[in-house]
C-alpha cells in the first residue's frame, strides 16, 4: 500500500500534467522603440432609436497606422472586445516588416444599455451581439457603426473585403466568423481565438450549416486547446476541431494551431503574429480570396447543379410570385401585383405573354399556374378569387370550362390530366380531372390536411404530391391512390432553419432523378428522395419560387420579387402535366 506521501507526490504529477502551459510572447509582440509607432485615438458610440442595437453604449479604440494619412484609403481590421493579442504593438512591428500593410485597428467593446437608475443593473449586450448566428451584429457593424466612426475620425476604410479583417476571442470570435459568414461582401478574413462555437445561440449547428452551403470567398485561422471549456452548452475544444474539419471538408482556405490552453487569450496572443502573417499573406500581389480556390471542396451541389452562378433573367416584373415551365423549356412568370404573364424563353428576351387579372382582396386574380399536354396554362385563383382561367398559346385567356367555384392557392397536374389543388385557410386538397367540355366539376375527390397547404408538386414517377403546409420545417409526402385521394401522409423532409430559427418554404420543384428543391429564406435547399437536405444553394435575394427551364429543362429558375434569376445545372427538371411518370434511381438509405 502506498503512503501518503507517495499519493500526493502521483496526484501532484497527475495535476501538473494536465496544467495548462505558459505561452511566452514572441518578440513580435514586444514594443521596439527602433521602429515607428502609430497612434491611439478613442471613442464613444451611442445607438440612437432605430438602430440595430438601440440605447446601446460602446467604447472604441483606433489604431492609425504610421504614414497613414486622411483620405488614403486603408486595409482595416475589426477586434471584438477592444483592445487584445497586443494587437497594436504587433501591428507597428509586422508593418514596419512589411509583412502586412498598413492597416487601420478598430477595437470595439459590446454594446451595454445603461441602468435605469441607481437600483437597477446595466443590460449587457455582449452575449446576445456575439454569440448570434444571425446577420444583425454584422449588420450593426458594417451598416452603422463603421460608417459612422470613419464619418467622425475622417478615416477612409477601404471596400474591397480582401482590404479587410475581423477577429476575436470566445464569444467574440464566434462574432468575428459570423461576421464574415453573413457579409463576405465586405469581410473575408477571419481569426476566431477558443471560438464559442457551441449550443448557447445556435452556435453548434454551424458546422453542418458550413457543409450544406456553397462555398463563400473566406480565409478562417482557428486556436483552442485541449483545456478549453467544457460546460452545460457544449465542449469548446471538439467545436472548434468540429468548425475546422468542416471548413477542410468543404475547401475553404483554413488554417489553425491547437494546444492544451484554457479558455483564455494566452495562446492565441502567442501565436497572433504568425496569424496575421497567414492572414495577410500575398496582401501585396493582388490576389482575391476565393470561394474553393484550390478546388477541394466536397460540396455536394457541384455533383448536382455544378458550379455556375446565379444571372438576371429580368427584372422587369414588379412581384414575380409563381414559376411554371413547359417542356419545351419556356418559363412563365406571374406577377402578383398586375396578374400580367412573362415568358422567359431560351431563345427570345422576356417578354409579357398574357394577363390572367387582378381582382379578390390581395389584387391578384390567380396566384400559381400549371402546364398542360394541349401545351396551354392553367392558373387558380387566391383564396378571395374562386375559379380557374385558361391562358391559350396566342396569350387569350378564357375561363377554364370546368369551375365555377373550384379555386385556391396551389395546384399541380398529373400527365393523365388530373389536377391536385389546395384551398388555403379551408385545409382542403381537391383532385379533380381536367376535362375542357364540363360545364363545372362534379364531386371532387376532397381530402382534408390538418393544416393550411400552400404549393404542391408531384414526385416524377406521380405517385406522391409533396406538400407545403403553412409555417412548417416539413415538407410533407402522401401517397396518391388509384382514386386520386391521398393517404399516409408523412412529415418526410426536415429543412435547415435560417439562423434565427425561419423557414419561410414558398415554392418547390423536382428534377427527373426525384431530388426536391424548395424555396427557403436560407436559400434553395435541395433533398434527396430519402428526405435528406443534402446542400443548400444560396440566391442573390430571398426566393419565393423556383423551377426548371431553359433548354433540356437544365435551368434552375428562381422568382425573387422584381427580379428572376437561372442557373445552369447539370440537372433535369421534370414538368408533370407534360411529362410521362418517370421513376428515379432506387433511393440510398
Amino acid at each position: 500500500m502506498r503512503s501518503p506521501l507517495v499519493l500526493l507526490l502521483v496526484l501532484g504529477l497527475v495535476l501538473e500534467s494536465h496544467a495548462e502551459p505558459d505561452f511566452p510572447l514572441t518578440e513580435d509582440s514586444k514594443v521596439h522603440a527602433d521602429i515607428p509607432h502609430g497612434d491611439l485615438i478613442t471613442g464613444t458610440y451611442i445607438a440612437k432609436e432605430g438602430s440595430v442595437f438601440p440605447g446601446t453604449v460602446r467604447d472604441y479604440t483606433i489604431y492609425i497606422p504610421p504614414g497613414c494619412y486622411i483620405g488614403k484609403s486603408s486595409p482595416f481590421m475589426v477586434f471584438q472586445d477592444g483592445v487584445i493579442y497586443d494587437a497594436p504593438v504587433v501591428f507597428d512591428n509586422l508593418i514596419a516588416k512589411k509583412q502586412i500593410p498598413p492597416l487601420i485597428g478598430i477595437f470595439i467593446k459590446p454594446g451595454v444599455v445603461p441602468a435605469a437608475n441607481p437600483n437597477a443593473n446595466p443590460r449587457l449586450n455582449r452575449c446576445y451581439e456575439y454569440d448570434s448566428v444571425t446577420d444583425t451584429y454584422a449588420r450593426f457593424l458594417i451598416d452603422e457603426l463603421l460608417p459612422a466612426i470613419a464619418k467622425k475620425h475622417e478615416l477612409a476604410l477601404s471596400t474591397d473585403p480582401d482590404d479587410a479583417a475581423i477577429a476575436g476571442n470566445s464569444s467574440g470570435g464566434i462574432c468575428a466568423f459570423m461576421v464574415g459568414w453573413h457579409r463576405p461582401d465586405r469581410i473575408r478574413r477571419i481569426f476566431s481565438g477558443v471560438g464559442t462555437y457551441v449550443g448557447i445561440r445556435g452556435g453548434d449547428q454551424l458546422p453542418v450549416l458550413i457543409r450544406k452551403y456553397e462555398p463563400k470567398p473566406l480565409r478562417v485561422f482557428l486556436q483552442s486547446g485541449t483545456n478549453d471549456n467544457n460546460l452545460y452548452c457544449g465542449d469548446w475544444w471538439m467545436a472548434n476541431q468540429m468548425m475546422e474539419r468542416s471548413l477542410t471538408w468543404n475547401g475553404y482556405d483554413v488554417n489553425h494551431v491547437w494546444g492544451e490552453g484554457g479558455h483564455n487569450q494566452k495562446h492565441a496572443s502567442q501565436i497572433f503574429p504568425d496569424v496575421m502573417r497567414w492572414l495577410w499573406r500575398d496582401f501585396d500581389k493582388a490576389k482575391q480570396i476565393k470561394a474553393n480556390a484550390e478546388g477541394k471542396s466536397k460540396w455536394k451541389g457541384y455533383e448536382v447543379i455544378g458550379d455556375g452562378k446565379w444571372e438576371l433573367a429580368t427584372n422587369e416584373m414588379k412581384k414575380a410570385s409563381s414559376l411554371t415551365a413547359k417542356i419545351s423549356g419556356d418559363v412563365f412568370a406571374l406577377d402578383y401585383d398586375t396578374g400580367d404573364v412573362w415568358k422567359l424563353s431560351p431563345m427570345t428576351a422576356p417578354s409579357k405573354f398574357a394577363t390572367f387579372g387582378v381582382g379578390g382582396d390581395h389584387g391578384l386574380g390567380m396566384s400559381q399556374m400549371v402546364a398542360c399536354k394541349n401545351d396551354k396554362l392553367v392558373g387558380t385563383g387566391n383564396g378571395n378569387t374562386r375559379g380557374m382561367s385558361v391562358i391559350s398559346n396566342d396569350g387569350n385567356k378564357q375561363p377554364f370550362p370546368a369551375s365555377s367555384d373550384i379555386g385556391g392557392w396551389s395546384l399541380c397536374l398529373s400527365f393523365d390530366g388530373w389536377f391536385y389543388m389546395s384551398r388555403g385557410l379551408t385545409r382542403d386538397l381537391f383532385a379533380f380531372p381536367y376535362a375542357e367540355n364540363d360545364e363545372q366539376v362534379k364531386d371532387p375527390i376532397v381530402t382534408s390536411f390538418p393544416i393550411p397547404a400552400f404549393k404542391l408538386t408531384l414526385s416524377p414517377d406521380q405517385s406522391v404530391l409533396y406538400v407545403i403546409h403553412d409555417n412548417e420545417r416539413m415538407i410533407w409526402s402522401y401517397r396518391i391512390m388509384g382514386d386520386h385521394s391521398l393517404r399516409d401522409g408523412q412529415a418526410f423532409y426536415e429543412l435547415q432553419s435560417k439562423d434565427n430559427g425561419a423557414i419561410e418554404a414558398r415554392g418547390l420543384c423536382v428534377d427527373t432523378n426525384g431530388w426536391l428543391y424548395v424555396a427557403t429564406a436560407l436559400g434553395i435547399q435541395v433533398c434527396d428522395t430519402s428526405g435528406r437536405v443534402n446542400f443548400i444553394i444560396p440566391t442573390p435575394q430571398p426566393p419565393h419560387d423556383v423551377c426548371f427551364g431553359g433548354k433540356d429543362l437544365g435551368e434552375l429558375f428562381i422568382a425573387c420579387g422584381d427580379k428572376i434569376y437561372k442557373r445552369p445545372t447539370k440537372a433535369h427538371g421534370y414538368v408533370s402535366g407534360q411529362m410521362a411518370p418517370i421513376k428515379p434511381p432506387t433511393p440510398k438509405l
